[in-house]
């Protein structure tokens, strides 16, 4: 049986989760500003950025995934 106050937890989780991957995000984007103006490989930099949007995506999809199991269970459906 789903549990909605354990995906309301879940949902808590998922949110800062969200938070911690945007301010990373930003943190590396400002890195690889500071490398380019130094004149340095950014490769490695853009990588790491590119990963961890990915990352981002994930935890958004899951969210998500969150927010319509709640759906369903205020819908009486699950």
């Amino acid at each position: 049986m789903v549990d909605r106050n354990f995906e309301l937890e879940e949902l808590w989780h998922a949110n800062r989760r969200i938070a911690k991957a945007e301010a990373a995000i930003v943190d590396q984007e400002l890195e690889l500003g500071r490398l380019r103006c130094k004149g340095y490989d950014t490769k490695l930099a853009e990588q790491t950025l590119k990963a961890f949007q990915n990352g981002l995506q994930t935890l958004l999809v899951h969210r998500k995934l969150i927010h319509m199991t709640i759906e369903q269970i205020d819908q009486g459906l699950i």
